[in-house]
């Protein structure tokens, strides 16, 4: 009888998959002499080889662990086989037929994931590029569905073109299933469903890998027991870390197994790393600490700390440093690692006007308004210092119900207009009436800032937040609008009705028909930036005069001197704070009004050379 090479055959199955295999010595018993080794693949113990010798010892350990593997795999795929049947054209299946059909015309395949917010929603997006070719982008509830479905798409797309090719280059996932083997199939989908990963769990085992490899431990998956029909296995694994044991976890499948001991065993990690870790009374006293109740459980809240580390954030982006924090929440300057550039990335809670917000600035691109990239969700807040008895590290572990809503942002200078205006106010008090540099600048920055709100009134949207701090510089000098979380619809729906009636807003900036609860709509902004425009132009003191002559100006009331130094500009102020909305001009018409403005100060400074007597 052919003696069958186990070490062969245990090799082959594991490089096919690109699993680590290694073999462990056990014991030699005397006087018998007998060995014992035993074969660990992917850190995975099998039961012991016993022989005479080693080399046969080896022989029925690759036995073992190539028995048990080839049991595990053929349970997984007999799960998956009735599904496979039932539903015959899914979209996991067009995810293998564009990896198959990549690796058939040699073209990379590759998948790009952003996140859009529709109607306060955050929606997945996914899109497939094949070769040098882009395919529409599909959308679904998770990523895993919006990449079936962008799979699909680029499917559809690229048979509906090959119309003179033969049919097998035609045929649907289907067809082309109908003539492999079941087995390699079902094989191919477990494949894939262990590429594809759980949006609403962590990867534990992944994470464990991470956090071993950065304490440098050793570790290894045992399995406890296996238990139930051949079909419906129920597996039971633990891990040893450093010769500790952690609990045990159990599963349908040996990866849900694994998981779940992945999961205790992090949680037991984190609790001992914490210096809270505590050993039972009638715990030996050795240096291991092993755990016996399978019944344990982690808390989310355990793992937050260490989860915080594996963030997309900390994943995709380097070179991170905190700009600004405030009640809106945190603002970080981070490159992103692909593209080597820099973005700002405006982390807040996951709330409706971080929403708001983001479905507001993903519709909007224009020169003058705070370009957005993409957003995305996390259950834990980035921490720049994480310390053990950090208030605020802790607070976003206390709600598990709580989310966090990751905005990447255009870039700018932390440097906003309300800074611009102090500093333009202490520069020269004196002679602030003669500073024919800060008029120029005020005109160039009102037209930007009227270019901005003409845009977003073009989109049906009103800002209703419009105030120096919400306006910043780009790193060139240019205006950008920023803080679009109070942003609403302008039209007449009866929800919107409603919602233009909200009290929300800066209130010294607020338009009197908005102070007053009275349904607005988008002339709010035109009196904000009346106000702004003044700001800009005019040195406002501090304290009861400022507040005097904030009032008086609201009413159209300024004062003398600013009216002889700034005719032009006063008459264009004021008519942006007029009391009845309808009167004020539309921000087309003012962008206008400040360039003809513009184009007439600059005559009589090019004149003034030659003629002195204007």
């Amino acid at each position: 009888m052919e003696t069958k090479n186990y070490v062969a055959k245990l090799n082959e199955f594991a490089q096919k998959r690109g699993f680590a295999v290694k073999y462990e010595d056990v014991a030699a018993v005397w006087p018998a002499i007998t060995f014992s080794i035993r074969a660990v693949v992917n850190g995975t113990v099998f039961p012991d080889g016993v022989g005479l010798n080693k080399k046969e010892a080896k022989q029925n350990a690759a036995k073992n662990a190539y028995m048990g593997l080839q049991e595990e795999s053929s349970h997984e795929e007999v799960k998956d086989v009735s599904t496979a049947e039932v539903q015959p054209i899914n979209t996991t299946n067009f995810v293998s037929w564009l990896n198959e059909h990549g690796q058939k015309h040699k073209l990379r395949i590759k998948h790009v994931e952003t996140t859009k917010i529709v109607s306060l929603i955050a929606t997945q997006c996914c899109r497939f590029i094949v070769g040098d070719v882009e395919y529409p982008e599909a959308h679904g509830k998770t990523r895993k569905e919006a990449k079936e479905a962008a799979a699909k798409m680029a499917y559809n797309e690229i048979c509906g073109s090959k119309t003179t090719e033969s049919g097998d280059h035609l045929c649907s996932p289907t067809s082309r299933q109908k003539k492999e083997d079941v087995g390699q199939k079902t094989s191919e989908i477990c494949n894939l469903k262990m590429e594809t990963c759980s949006v609403n769990e962590p990867n534990f085992t992944a994470l464990l890998h991470n956090y071993i490899q950065k304490k440098r431990y050793s570790h290894t998956y045992i399995e406890v027991k296996r238990s139930g029909p051949a079909h419906n296995y129920w597996f039971v694994y633990k891990l040893q870390i450093n010769n500790i044991e952690y609990p045990e976890g159990e599963g349908k499948t040996v990866k849900e197994a694994k998981q779940n001991a992945a999961k205790l065993a992090l949680s037991a990690l984190q609790e001992k790393d914490s210096g809270c870790a505590k050993s039972s009374p009638s715990a030996p006293t050795t240096d291991s600490v092993v755990f016996t109740n399978s019944s344990i459980q982690p808390k989310n809240s355990d793992l937050n700390t260490f989860f915080v580390h594996f963030i997309r954030f900390t994943t995709d982006y380097d070179s991170i440093e905190r700009l600004g924090k405030g009640g809106f929440g945190r603002v970080f300057k981070a490159k992103q690692k692909l593209l080597n550039r820099y973005f700002a990335i405006k982390i807040v809670q996951c709330k409706e006007k971080a929403l708001r917000e983001v479905e507001a600035l993903s519709d909007l691109f224009h020169v003058n308004i705070v370009r957005y990239y993409t957003c995305w969700i996390e259950d834990t807040e980035y921490e720049s210092e994480i310390s053990t008895d950090s208030v605020s590290s802790s607070q976003s572990s206390t709600d598990s119900s709580l989310k966090y809503l990751y905005i990447q942002m255009e870039l700018c200078n932390t440097r906003t207009l309300k800074v611009w205006i102090d500093e333009k106010n202490v520069q020269n008090v004196k002679k602030s009436l003669q500073d024919s540099k800060r008029r120029e600048e005020s005109m160039k920055i009102a037209l930007q800032v009227v270019s901005g709100v003409e845009y977003i009134h073009g989109n049906m949207l009103i800002h209703r937040d419009l105030k120096p701090a919400n306006i910043l510089f780009d790193l060139h000098e240019n205006v950008k609008l920023g803080d679009f979380g109070l942003v609403t619809v302008d039209n007449d729906d009866k929800e919107n009705l409603v919602e233009r009636t909200a009290y929300k807003g800066t209130r010294s900036y607020m338009a009197p028909e908005q102070r007053g609860r009275a349904t607005y709509d988008r002339k709010v902004d035109i009196f904000a930036l009346g106000l702004i425009h003044f700001e800009l132009l005019w040195n406002l003191s501090t304290g009861h005069e400022r507040a005097k002559l904030w009032e008086d100006a609201r009413s159209q009331n300024f004062p003398v001197k600013f009216c002889n130094h700034f005719y032009q500009e006063s008459q264009i102020i004021k008519s942006m704070l007029c009391l009845k909305p309808e009167e004020r001009p539309e921000a087309s018409k003012l962008k206008k009004d400040l360039e003809e403005c513009q184009r007439t100060l600059a005559i009589p400074t090019d004149a003034s050379c030659k003629n002195k007597t204007y």
